[in-house]
């Protein structure tokens, strides 16, 4: 038999589509197909996921003082044509 894992990785906490969309559609798939199911957990409230949350917002509000979040241009934002686009196999020049 084969088992499959999954994780919502683009979720931080159980909601409507990680519940029924994982925890049902998924699971009733992988057993029609013969498959072992299991969802890894998300990070929700769990105490280290808040503390790494709250360093990240305290690490912004240290290096820009002055700044609101999310209300001017910050540090992790590339500037316009600050990075070449990826030239893509077979693409024209």
């Amino acid at each position: 038999m084969t088992d499959v894992v999954v994780s919502p990785i683009g979720f931080v906490s159980d909601h409507l589509e990680v519940i029924w969309d994982l925890d049902n559609e998924a699971k009733e798939t992988a057993a029609r197909l013969g498959l072992g199911f299991a969802r890894a957990a998300s990070p929700g409230v769990h105490p280290r996921f808040v503390s790494m949350v709250r360093e990240l917002v305290e690490e912004r509000l240290r290096d820009q003082p002055h700044t609101k979040l999310g209300t001017l241009p910050t540090w992790d934002v590339c500037p316009t044509n600050c990075c070449p686009p990826a030239k893509r196999p077979g693409a024209p020049e």
